[in-house]
This record gives C-alpha cells, sequence and structure tokens, in this order.
C-alpha cells in the first residue's frame, strides 16, 4: 500500500508541474488562414507518403574520394519522422505538424514555428522562415526507398578513372539515388535539412510555408492564455 501510495503521489505531484507549464492556445481563423493551413497539412502529408525521410547532422568535404565512393561530400543523417503530433505542454484546439530535427522538434502552428529542444522552446514566424528545395545526388549504402529513383552506379572503392579498384575484394557496386533535400532556415539560427527519397514532395511543402507568412492572422485572431 505505502508503495502505490508514493506512486500515486509522484503521479499527481508530475501532473500538477505539467498543468503548470501548460499554455492554452485557441485559434479562431479567417478562410484565408484556414486555407493557407490547410494546405501546409497537406503539403506535409506528401513529405510524409515519402518511403523514407532522413534528417542530415553533418557533413564534410571528403579528402580522398576513391575511399568513399567517389562521393565529394561525406553526410551524416538519421531518420526521422513528419506526422500529426501534439507538442508538449500546449493544449490547442487545431492539429499540428512535427518534424524532427535531431535533437529538436519543429511544431507547425498556424502563425509560428515551435522549436523545442532540451533547452527550451523557441519561435520562429512564417516570414522569416525560408525554404529552399532542391535534388541531390546519394551514394546509398544501405537499401533503396521503394520510391527511390536510381540514377547511376559506383562502387564502394574507385581508381581515378572512376571504374572499380581491385585491390579491394570487397568491392561491392552501389545504386546512386537521386533524393530532394528541404532546407529550412531563418534569421534567427534555424539550418536544418530534410532528406526524402522521392522527388516533388517539398515543392508543395515550400508553397505552403510562402502562403502562410503571406496570410498571417489579424490583430486578435488568435488568442493565447496560460492554464
Amino acid at each position: 500500500m505505502l508503495a502505490v501510495a508514493a506512486a500515486a503521489g509522484t503521479y499527481a505531484a508530475h501532473t500538477r508541474d505539467a498543468l503548470q507549464k501548460t499554455v492554452v492556445l485557441f485559434y479562431d481563423l479567417d478562410p484565408d488562414m484556414e486555407a493557407a493551413y490547410a494546405k501546409l497539412h497537406t503539403a506535409a502529408s506528401q513529405l510524409a507518403n515519402c518511403a523514407a525521410a532522413w534528417h542530415i547532422e553533418a557533413s564534410g568535404k571528403v579528402h580522398d574520394r576513391k575511399y568513399h565512393a567517389g562521393a565529394s561530400d561525406l553526410v551524416r543523417r538519421k531518420s526521422t519522422s513528419i506526422r500529426k503530433a501534439e507538442p508538449p505542454y500546449v493544449k490547442t484546439n487545431i492539429e499540428t505538424v512535427a518534424v524532427g530535427v535531431g535533437r529538436q522538434t519543429l511544431h507547425f502552428f498556424p502563425d509560428r514555428v515551435l522549436v523545442y529542444d532540451q533547452n527550451g522552446v523557441g519561435a520562429v514566424g512564417y516570414q522569416e522562415l525560408h525554404v529552399d528545395v532542391g535534388a541531390t545526388r546519394f551514394i546509398e549504402s544501405e537499401s533503396v526507398p521503394r520510391d527511390a529513383e536510381v540514377v547511376d552506379r559506383t562502387w564502394k572503392y574507385v581508381n581515378k578513372s572512376g571504374g572499380p579498384d581491385k585491390r579491394f575484394k570487397d568491392n561491392k557496386e552501389l545504386p546512386i539515388c537521386r533524393y530532394e533535400e528541404v532546407t529550412l532556415s531563418s534569421q534567427s539560427g534555424l539550418n536544418e535539412v530534410l532528406q526524402l527519397s522521392r522527388c516533388g514532395a517539398g515543392s508543395g511543402f515550400a508553397e505552403a510555408i510562402s502562403s502562410l507568412g503571406k496570410s498571417m492572422p489579424k490583430e486578435g485572431a488568435c488568442v493565447a492564455q496560460a492554464a
């Protein structure tokens, strides 16, 4: 009984602490803003429907390309998710899109992006958020996603002419895939890159962000209050 009582007390304390930190955001969107936000959700669904999505954690130049399948850059990436999810410590009457970018999570609200990490929460307005979309060639050492376009082949170890270096017995052939990269940046310091297995999905997302920047809610269109 003592253990049960202690557990109940811990849970009650946790719940009370969470409620004290919770903010309530109620949105009353005008038709233009509602349409722009719906466009964002549709575009985010296109990103989520890609067979694979990654967050680019770091990249750097290759010093000796023959040991790296002829690549000019080394990229460290990690699988990520793009989904509808409720943000921590926020209660709201709308659904938000959540994108994982390493140790941070971006939650897309109608009027801004909230950036969550272990140190707290930041915010980026859509008018200052830049989205750049472009294609990239990526030497795939993992399994090729089902919707990826294989545009070429190379070898794990290449010679100067681009052929297989026969000095290496485990020199396997690798596919080169055409992926799409979506870069999210702002003057306040946001700089994140998503890599998508299917090209063509990112342009709609960029357009949706631009539309939100042009359809910012008028003063009084959204109300926030502490719970």
